[in-house]
């Protein structure tokens, strides 16, 4: 039995399509295997989901503790050359 899987034609810019095309390699470098532009389109709609802005209001912290990681991140910034 032979199963048809239905194909879609997209029209999309050639800058967007050599961007994809980096991807796909960027992807099969990534997952030493060969990889479709249907699965990169997919990786990208996946990661969409995945925004840190999602995550926003997760972590609860206090005032004493946000002024803990202040003081941290200044004494770091202090060690660090451009």
């Amino acid at each position: 039995m032979v199963v048809k899987v239905p194909f879609k034609t997209i029209k999309i810019r050639d800058e967007t399509y050599e961007n994809i095309n980096i991807l796909v390699g960027d992807l099969m470098k990534e997952l030493k295997r060969p990889v479709s532009m249907d699965e990169a389109i997919r990786y990208l709609l996946k990661c969409r989901k995945n925004k840190p802005s999602k995550f926003a209001g997760g972590w609860k912290m206090d005032e004493k503790e946000l002024e803990r990681i202040k003081t941290e991140l200044k004494e770091s910034w202090k060690r660090w050359e451009l």
